[in-house]
């Protein structure tokens, strides 16, 4: 076989009209238009316009065959509360609203606020996990305000309580124990909860305190007026009371206190001793 026979087998001619460029053969390619592969009135269809070349269509095809026989949710344009509910009811949300099985603590989550909960993510159609986990962002808020609201009350009752002891003195316990006594007798636990404009409570406001102590300390001067004793003399009194009592006694000269030969002189220098602890604590 000649040089010129070899070559001409090892170099067979190709055709031009099958020679592509990259560009022209991601577009299908000048001689290769599957476009013109198909029905005339198919090329314009909207589905068919955005596919290049036949690599895409196979791509296509083989994504639209992975859906054929799955469960799909249709979305229409323009949807109406019928459409949404069936929409939602595919996604998971319950039949009706008591399907949703919240859990009830009697405490922040009771039966009534459980059923008007149910109702209102039955309404906006949550799934049972959405409706779950919204509730459980509320009780998680709503504890951790219950207890920093504990917490305020608490540091309110002692800030009141060290105010009124530096007011009261050795008083203290005996004014709170008579308003105390008389919350008792003509109230309950209910008013002394009562919320004020501000958030405090009635029973650790100062002004109720000093209220009630004022009228326990007047219904026992009036219940015991003729019955008064020495040691109902030294009963603890305020600084400002006690105060006024030694300058009620220093004011009188025939005093018991200044005349040892007096029968009550001994208990009337225990009383200025007592006043004067209650003055200067």
């Amino acid at each position: 076989m000649s040089e010129e026979a070899i070559e001409q087998v090892a170099q067979p001619e190709v055709a031009p009209s099958l020679l592509e460029t990259p560009a022209e053969a991601a577009t299908g390619g000048s001689g290769n238009d599957f476009l013109n592969m198909i029905p005339e009135d198919l090329r314009e269809h909207p589905s068919i316009s955005p596919i290049k070349d036949v690599h895409n269509l196979a791509r296509s095809y083989v994504n639209a065959q992975r859906l054929i026989g799955a469960d799909k949710v249709p979305l229409p344009a323009n949807p109406t509360q019928e459409d949404l509910d069936n929409i939602y009811s595919r996604l998971g949300r319950p039949e009706t609203p008591d399907q949703y099985e919240l859990p009830v603590d009697g405490n922040i989550i009771t039966e009534d606020i459980a059923a008007q909960y149910a109702d209102a993510a039955h309404n906006l159609r949550l799934t049972p996990e959405q409706a779950q986990g919204v509730l459980e962002f509320y009780k998680s808020n709503a504890m951790q305000g219950a207890e920093t609201m504990q917490q305020n009350a608490e540091q309110q009752a002692q800030q009141v309580a060290a105010e009124l002891q530096k007011e009261w003195g050795q008083a203290y316990e005996e004014k709170v124990s008579a308003a105390q006594s008389l919350v008792t007798e003509f109230a309950d636990d209910g008013l002394l909860n009562l919320q004020l404009a501000d958030g405090t409570k009635v029973g650790n406001h100062p002004d109720f305190i000093r209220a009630f102590a004022a009228m326990g300390e007047f219904r026992n001067s009036v219940i015991g007026e003729d019955t008064i004793t020495d040691g109902a003399r030294n009963a603890a009194f305020t600084p400002a009371q006690a105060q006024s009592e030694l300058d009620a006694i220093y004011s009188n000269n025939s005093h018991a206190y200044f005349n040892k030969k007096d029968p009550g002189h001994d208990n009337a220098v225990v009383h200025v001793q007592n006043l004067m602890g209650m003055v200067h604590g």
